[in-house]
């Protein structure tokens, strides 16, 4: 009897709650309420999207006034860095408060999960002590301008050109295709051949048969026809490029150098172009390049030089 009375009880309150729901749900204020709260979503994603998009603009419009000018010039890589920077800032604070929004109109109280997330941000912030390094580091190398988008530099034996600059991450494309991914706060020491001036720097070697002087002749002569160039006219920072004799006395040859300073980036073009000259006119002039040679003596087990040996010694 006693079970039956609580079966019955209890399909009582199922059907209360039951018709309570259904009147919930017939209910035009229930569905006014969910209708007004899904529109106020639908509002503040739109707004997000809207600022995105604005900030998008904004960005596109300040990279295109720098668009046409050098990949070296300052001005240039500035713009393209703080760009990148500025879309991604803006993609996590957008959304990030877009979120919160959206949780408060669910009914949330983000009261405890804002400082919740305070509190699991500090934890993380002393459990990720790399992480924070690398974006202190990178803040830094923003502020200080010694690297950019189009710089091209060193890092102990890789050298590549900078394709980005982030807070935690900096990437640089080498010459082969490579894509280096580099920690800011790895980039310790670096070089930047992307500032002030590049010198051009061609070695030239000559026999120790050949006349220097008439060698250093033809070296100022094909240097003077490259400074005349149109290419060589838009990349000199100075009248002309320089010829310095006899840099070194080696054990095959006699060195000559060939240097200018260039717009930085132009350097290994005008090396190029300057080697392929000075090669056209050696040839053209019978200077001889030299080739690695080396003199063997052979002697007896007296000392002296036999004439079997001496013959092998001369061949």
């Amino acid at each position: 009897m006693q079970i039956a009375d609580s079966l019955s009880a209890a399909l009582d309150t199922v059907t209360a709650r039951a018709e309570q729901a259904t009147e919930t749900v017939l209910d035009t204020g229930f569905w006014y309420s969910v209708g007004a709260t899904a529109v106020r979503v639908a509002f503040i994603v739109f707004l997000a999207l809207l600022v995105l998009g604005i900030v998008g603009r904004l960005r596109k419009r300040w990279v295109r006034r720098v668009r046409d000018r050098p990949t070296t010039d300052k001005r240039r890589q500035r713009v393209l860095t703080v760009a990148d920077l500025v879309g991604s800032v803006a993609r996590y604070v957008v959304w990030g408060v877009a979120g919160i929004m959206v949780l408060a109109e669910l009914g949330l109280d983000v009261g405890p999960l804002l400082a919740g997330a305070g509190i699991a941000g500090l934890a993380i912030g002393f459990g990720a002590q790399t992480l924070v390094k690398d974006v202190i580091s990178g803040l830094f190398l923003l502020f200080d301008d010694t690297i950019g988008v189009g710089d091209l530099i060193r890092m102990g034996d890789d050298a590549g050109t900078v394709e980005y600059v982030g807070l935690r991450l900096i990437k640089v494309r080498k010459f082969d295709g490579e894509l280096l991914m580099i920690p800011a706060g790895e980039l310790r020491v670096f070089g930047n051949k992307s500032i002030g001036f590049a010198r051009v720097i061609v070695n030239v070697g000559l026999s120790y048969e050949q006349d220097v002087n008439e060698a250093l002749g033809a070296l100022e002569e094909v240097a003077r026809e490259w400074a005349r160039t149109e290419e060589a006219k838009r990349i000199l920072l100075e009248e002309a490029p320089q010829v310095q004799a006899v840099m070194e006395l080696g054990d095959s040859a006699v060195t000559a150098r060939v240097v200018a300073q260039v717009i930085p980036g132009e350097q290994y073009q005008a090396e190029r172009d300057l080697r392929r000259l000075i090669k056209a006119r050696f040839d053209e002039m019978g200077i001889e390049i030299p080739f690695p040679r080396r003199t063997v003596y052979v002697k007896s087990a007296d000392g002296d030089v036999g004439p079997d040996e001496a013959a092998a010694a001369g061949a």
